[in-house]
């Protein structure tokens, strides 16, 4: 089967970075409305400045993992620093990788580094969890991930899924794969 796309040319870095970034905010709110705490109950709207203080960054983790995070209450800079440095150590506690993402860097809404943060822990909480067949009990999320993308693009002539960079730049990949769930 041959699959025709409106991205033949491919979407442009602003426009991927739009696509992820409200990805992503629907992402985090459908998790931050499960917050156990009625107080607490958090939404965004602008993921870049509605994680800036920690607050909805820490509500995440604690969604997502079951604890409880302590958590600076004043607002100046100093406070909204701790909170993301929290939510920061809090990853690296459970082994999570973050390359090059510091507390200053979410708390002045770094858009680049922002989303990768985002990813970082939906691949850590999310993608982890995901079950494959034929897959083995030491692989990666990662490669649990590209092997279920793999799967989902058999068929398409044309097609292959070797990595989550130059096999997506055309928007093909990811048409195929909504192709096959419709």
């Amino acid at each position: 089967m041959d699959l025709c796309c409106c991205f033949c040319s491919g979407p442009t870095d602003d426009e991927r970075d739009r696509v992820q970034k409200k990805t992503f905010t629907k992402w985090v709110n459908k998790h931050l409305m499960k917050h156990w705490k009625a107080e607490a109950q958090r939404h965004i709207t602008d993921l870049y400045e509605d994680l800036r203080d920690g607050h909805n960054l820490i509500s995440l983790l604690e969604v997502l993992s079951g604890e409880t995070l302590p958590r600076e209450k004043g607002r100046m800079r100093f406070h909204k620093l701790q909170n993301v440095q929290i939510a920061l150590d809090f990853l690296k506690h459970r082994q999570v990788k973050l390359v090059n993402i510091r507390n200053d860097d979410i708390a002045d809404g770094n858009p680049k580094l922002t989303l990768g943060l985002i990813w970082t822990i939906i691949l850590h909480f999310q993608i982890s969890d995901i079950q494959v067949n034929g897959q083995s009990d030491d692989m990666t999320a990662k490669e649990k991930l590209l092997l279920w993308s793999q799967r989902m693009v058999e068929g398409y002539q044309g097609l292959r899924c070797d990595n989550f960079t130059t096999s997506w730049r055309d928007g093909r990949l990811f048409n195929a794969i909504i192709h096959k769930h419709r």
